[in-house]
């Protein structure tokens, strides 16, 4: 039930309300009945889960939010108070005033308390509670659970994909049409159908993403729309991100018409293949349709759709059927068991009791078999667990979407709804996700001193595991980069948790156009539209904690409304409850000037706004734990910000402080907490340099210094910084040239996996000062005479090599034989005196890309062919004549992909 973990989240706040001590709640009574409640509210959260009265449900839901309101609501006026005892007013004349308001925020705290532990008394009685069984909503019992799929065959494309061959065939074959006279007409429509849950999507990506197809068209672009969200102009740009992304940065502000011929003016140059995924009606078709521009050389369209009407505008349609009882049984096996499992004889008989029943559930649909197998792989199958859950399948009338929601643990199930906040087929960053999730307390912040994943990764893992959310792109070293539900689950979970649940509201085109108002007062507000419209209501606001924008068009009216919209209806109220402001990717919002009313606010998301400064009174916010001002043009933050007490991440790009003057008493710890410092900028008299040696809990660290200070920031990082799992060092001089750097030895940072060095190392890469578990390695102007391939080859785990500009000095790079075992990916970027390559047999055995860029004196490459898992091979910027000889002696399985960059003459 929905209740039960929304009575789960409020206990948490009650609770963190208890442990902050005297500082928050004075009042000893008051104490009590915050602890009586918290109690009888745990007893309550072990009743709903045996219960199942939605009614009730429905009503404890809209309990629990007042509750959760009144405590807010109490702690953001008792933080007020706070600061105001903090600026003074120490006057005689001040004191009565102070105690009415101490003694009023208690007194109606204490009056919704009272009010919310009779209800849930009144609860409790009329429900049964059996107790026995009864689990606080973590998870118990995953078969997956802290481990990481690992290896190559995670990162496959299609691995678990059954009975789509012979369509997968027929798709290529139509994309890929040698007849000469079709070849010479205009582009071609080709449709994928079927009902929701069918593979539509899959079957396109398997074809997609074929070294075949690639070679074929000069433009691969994947587009996704829907209903809810169709502007043709983001379209029409995304597009042109894929195509040439450099020329879409310098087109962002420009009318979507004028984006509309300058895409047509690069695709009518090439063959093109376009993906256009989800179109749900013929009127999204037809608008999208006049974006794309007729070619007479082959180019093709594909569409995927539910619509028969949509179907109809194409000239070839492919209808997904349903898999056979052997196919499904097979795709389920997969879904369900790992490869050792799969192994086991015993195992197959112990299936076989359930087949019958899984197959009619399942009903030959792909999504039904994966969600279904993602259930059973998180039970066990010897202790009934199966058979309580195809019974539960049946209970529900087979609706198996119901039933994975359900068997989600119960802290789990909001972090899974939140990914319904951003727009259909939005490819979520895990690294965004996590932070918001956090933020909300939705999950437990990782410990920089702990051992493993963090219960963000956890929950994130079971989810994918669980095929309830997708991996949208992977980071090359196997790690989740970018994250969606996936298409025919948001339809159903996105509209369930805004409407039924009252988790968000988004402010879209369908909901503005509708009028209804929400069943419960906004507490989280996507916002896909300008803020002009959205209402004013109390309704709409009163309870907002939350607000997400993702209005990203530059020199629109967007970032006028948000500010507009910050200043009366946030910082006009008599107290701001909003804990997350995420402005990622809106172009320059205008942000108030005083933001002293948002004392709760934990996160402030800025990243890619272009902002070129930032309210002083930001940095002054009590409880702010992120601040992400990385890839703006702001250059400075006011000084306080070194001392607030709470902040945990801070990202910039390459900020110093060195301007200011900060205060530090001496009983203070700055930036005691902070696991995250990103961009920051220092010299060699900075005023921030003794604090910063005060920092130990850094788990992420980017620093830019000057030579002369870099002894001391060795010792510090060597010593103390023992829980660092990325770091980045970039070595300036004085005068702005590039500096050396002198390793410091790190082979006792087991955590550290991720290491970029900017700057002239003066002597050879001694292994033995390396980081024994370094997945990622990054040099750039390290100035290296001798070959260091030797020794970084004996890396056991390094998954990502880069070799950047003049990093080596020499002519020639040698990988020998047994050398970087785990080695997926390998750039050499500006090696501008590099003249041959060599790869010995035995060498690089699990690579899959290599990228050489602008290594003009490059002539010969040896081995380089018979990597037989290397399946991309670009090439940027090199001379034609290489890429030509590299072309004839590459395998046909490995895509060849040249980027030439140049200038456009529309542009000057």
């Amino acid at each position: 039930m929905d209740a039960e973990w929304v009575a789960l989240l409020l206990i948490q706040k009650l609770q963190a309300l208890l442990l902050d001590g005297e500082a928050t709640i004075t009042n000893t009574n008051l104490r009590n009945q915050v602890q009586e409640a918290t109690n009888k509210l745990n007893l309550l959260h072990q009743s709903i889960k045996v219960s199942r009265n939605e009614e009730q449900a429905e009503r404890l839901l809209h309990a629990f939010y007042s509750a959760e309101d009144a405590a807010d609501t109490f702690l953001a006026r008792t933080l007020l108070l706070q600061r105001q005892k903090l600026k003074g007013c120490n006057e005689a004349t001040c004191q009565p005033f102070r105690g009415f308001k101490d003694f009023w925020i208690r007194f109606l705290f204490t009056a919704q308390i009272k009010k919310f532990i009779s209800l849930i008394e009144h609860a409790v009685c009329n429900t049964n509670i059996s107790g026995s069984g009864v689990q606080d909503g973590t998870i118990q019992n995953p078969r997956h659970q802290g481990t990481r799929r690992a290896g190559s065959s995670y990162l496959e494309v299609g691995k678990d994909v059954v009975g789509l061959g012979d369509q997968a065939k027929e798709l290529e074959e139509h994309l890929i049409c040698t007849d000469e006279n079709i070849q010479a007409a205009t582009h071609e429509l080709i449709s994928v159908a079927g009902e929701r849950g069918s593979g539509k999507t899959t079957l396109v990506r398997i074809v997609y993403e074929k070294v075949r197809i690639k070679k074929h068209f000069k433009y691969c672009i994947w587009v996704n729309v829907s209903n809810r969200v169709v502007k043709g102009r983001d379209v029409v740009l995304d597009m042109l991100k894929q195509v040439d992304e450099a020329l879409a940065e310098a087109e962002e502000s420009v009318f979507e018409q004028e984006l509309v011929s300058r895409l047509g003016e690069v695709l009518r140059k090439d063959r093109y293949l376009v993906v256009v995924d989800d179109v749900g009606e013929p009127g999204v078709w037809e608008r999208l349709q006049n974006v794309i521009p007729n070619s007479e050389n082959g180019s093709r369209i594909v569409v995927t759709t539910r619509d028969v009407d949509v179907a109809a505008f194409a000239s070839t349609t492919l209808q997904m059927g349903r898999l056979s009882n052997e196919e499904s049984w097979e795709l389920f096996l997969k879904k369900v068991c790992s490869a050792e499992d799969a192994l086991s004889k015993n195992l197959d008989l112990s299936l076989i009791t359930f087949k019958e029943k899984i197959l009619k559930l399942c009903d030959g649909l792909p999504l039904l078999i994966s969600l279904m197998g993602g259930i059973l792989s998180m039970v066990e199958l010897s202790n009934g667990e199966w058979s309580r859950v195809i019974e539960d399948a049946d209970n529900l009338h087979g609706d198996l979407l119901a039933l994975s929601y359900k068997e989600l643990p119960s802290r789990m199930k909001p972090c899974f709804l939140y990914l319904g906040m951003f727009p259909k087929g939005f490819e979520v960053p895990v690294r965004r996700l996590f932070q918001l999730w956090i933020a909300e307390r939705l999950v437990t912040p990782s410990s920089s001193g702990g051992l493993g994943p963090g219960e963000e990764e956890v929950f994130l893992e079971e989810l994918i595991y669980r095929n309830m959310i997708e991996v949208a792109r992977w980071r090359s070293d196997g790690i989740p980069k970018t994250c969606r539900m996936p298409g025919a689950i948001y339809d159903v979970f996105s509209p369930k948790a805004a409407a039924e649940i009252g988790l968000f509201y988004i402010h879209c085109k369908s909901n503005y156009s509708s009028g209804d108002q929400p069943s419960f007062p906004v507490r989280r507000l996507a916002s896909y539209l300008s803020m002009k419209n959205y209402p004013s209501s109390d309704w709409y606001i009163r309870s907002l904690r939350s607000y997400i924008s993702f209005s990203t068009q530059k020199g629109g009216i967007s970032a006028g409304d948000i500010g507009k919209f910050l200043n009366k209806m946030i910082l006009s109220r008599d107290v701001g409850w909003l804990t997350i402001l995420d402005l990622e990717g809106v172009y320059k919002p205008r942000l108030p000037e005083s933001f002293q009313k948002l004392l709760k606010l934990k996160h402030l998301g800025l990243r890619s706004t272009c902002l070129e400064s930032l309210p002083v009174s930001v940095c002054d916010l009590p409880c702010l734990e992120t601040l992400d001002v990385k890839h703006t043009m702001i250059t400075s933050l006011p000084g306080s910000i070194w001392t607030a007490k709470n902040l945990q991440h801070l990202y910039m790009d390459w900020i110093d402080f060195d301007d200011i003057s900060v205060q530090v008493s001496s009983d203070s710890e700055p930036l005691s907490k902070l696991q995250i410092l990103w961009g920051l900028s220092i010299s060699q008299d900075s005023p921030i340099l003794n604090s910063l040696f005060n920092i130990r809990s850094l788990r992420k660290l980017a620093l830019r210094f000057s030579s002369a200070s870099q002894g001391r920031l060795n010792d510090w990082i060597s010593k103390q910084l023992t829980n660092l799992q990325s770091l980045r060092l970039r070595s300036i001089r004085n005068t702005g040239e590039r500096g050396s750097i002198k390793l410091t030895a790190l082979q006792d940072h087991q955590k550290l996996m991720d290491l970029y060095l900017l700057g002239v190392l003066p002597r050879p890469i001694n292994i033995k000062q390396l980081p024994p578990n370094l997945k990622i390695l990054t040099l750039s102007m390290s100035q290296l005479r001798k070959d260091p391939m030797r020794t970084l080859g004996q890396l056991p785990y390094l998954n990502i090599l880069r070799l950047l500009a003049d990093s080596y000095m020499g002519e020639e790079l040698t990988c020998y034989q047994g050398g970087f075992p785990q080695l997926h990916v390998l750039k050499l970027w500006k090696l501008m005196e590099l003249r041959e390559l060599t790869v010995k047999e035995g060498a690089m055995p699990s690579v899959k890309q290599v990228e050489i860029r602008d290594c003009r004196r490059l002539e010969k490459v040896e081995g380089l062919s018979k990597l037989t898992t290397l399946t991309e091979l670009t090439l940027t910027n090199m001379p034609s004549q290489f890429g030509k000889e590299v072309k004839e002696n590459m395998g046909a399985d490995v895509f060849i992909k040249e980027n030439e960059w140049k200038s456009y003459p529309f542009l000057a």
